[in-house]
């Protein structure tokens, strides 16, 4: 979008593409639901992303563009593109080619560059670089797509998985543990359950019940859509295995828990820092390239220093979630 809209590209012509766009990404999502939601994210992303960007008039970016080249050389005083904009009111005045002390309006032509990004870009594209799609089930805004997708890609895997234990004939599973679990989960983390619906007693002696006490415990959006938020639920990183007599999951205590959620809340903070250098580097390039080079070099030490924590804390890091949406 924004490479269209800095080429003068008609609205109707960028609609088709984005459209195009949307489409051709969707095709890649298997879950009904992710695929919906995702299209309608999108598709209002765009209409947030191409308002502000229509922030920068064309002639806003055919002075900066100008300016560019004069400063570079690459284009004398009298070029019809420095022409129509004196005709336009803007005037270069008391220019000549690589002579320092140019002026535009008296103010040096490469600070009235600097001046006019800090001033009248900049704000744009800072609004356009936080910008990201939203979950559209969530009113509040506060949920993102890319939360969307990892909530419901994981809902679908514990639902194929647990479909899986159950065409094997397995009748008792045990659910996981983790350190860092959170407050929904832990009173049903570790514990056996049944398959089948029953209740009873293990031969080690465990109390079972059916896996729908933990699972199905319901949450609706202010939108109105509803999920499983129990044992399982979206953004649940707890698995099931088989029973085993006398197996069990080790109990985190609480000094570990308070570690490893720490850990996990560091991980979450670098790959927020690579996301946003990345995206910064993506909007800002060919427009600013101090801003771009800046904020690739920014991206690239995030990264590096991301992996370098997952495995000091022997923890796994997942290129998916540096990803740009």
């Amino acid at each position: 979008m924004r490479r269209e809209y800095l080429k003068r590209t008609p609205k109707p012509r960028i609609n088709l593409l984005i459209v195009k766009a949307i489409e051709n990404a969707l095709k890649q999502i298997k879950i009904d639901s992710l695929k919906q939601s995702a299209r309608l994210s999108l598709v209002r992303f765009y209409n947030r992303q191409y308002a502000e960007i229509s922030r920068l008039t064309p002639t806003t970016l055919e002075v900066l563009a100008v300016a560019g080249l004069l400063l570079s050389g690459e284009l004398k005083p009298n070029n019809s593109r420095v022409t129509a904009l004196m005709v336009k009111g803007i005037f270069i005045e008391n220019y000549t080619v690589n002579v320092p002390n140019a002026n535009l309006y008296g103010v040096p032509l490469r600070k009235f560059q600097e001046d006019y990004l800090r001033d009248n870009v900049k704000p744009v594209f800072d609004r356009l670089i936080k910008d990201q799609p939203r979950d559209p089930n969530d009113l509040t805004g506060r949920n993102s797509l890319r939360n969307l997708a990892e909530m419901e890609v994981r809902y679908n895997d514990h639902l194929q998985q647990i479909e899986d234990l159950k065409a094997t004939g397995h009748k008792l599973v045990i659910a996981s543990t983790h350190a860092d679990c959170s407050d929904r989960c832990r009173p049903w983390q570790g514990r056996v359950y049944s398959l089948d619906g029953t209740s009873g007693t293990t031969d080690d002696g465990r109390k079972y019940v059916p896996l729908e006490v933990a699972t199905d415990v319901f949450y609706t959006t202010k939108a109105g859509k509803t999920y499983k938020n129990g044992l399982l639920g979206f953004n649940c990183r707890h698995f099931l295995i088989p029973y085993k007599s006398g197996y069990r999951f080790p109990k985190p205590n609480a000094e570990e828990e308070r570690k490893q959620y720490a850990i996990t809340l560091k991980q979450r903070e670098y790959e927020r820092n690579v996301r946003h250098w990345r995206t910064e580097a993506l909007t800002t390039k060919g427009i600013d390239d101090k801003r771009y080079t800046e904020a690739r070099k920014k991206a690239i030490a995030w990264n590096k220093a991301y992996i370098e924590y997952s495995r000091e804390n022997n923890r796994a890091y997942y290129p998916s979630r540096t990803k740009i949406i």
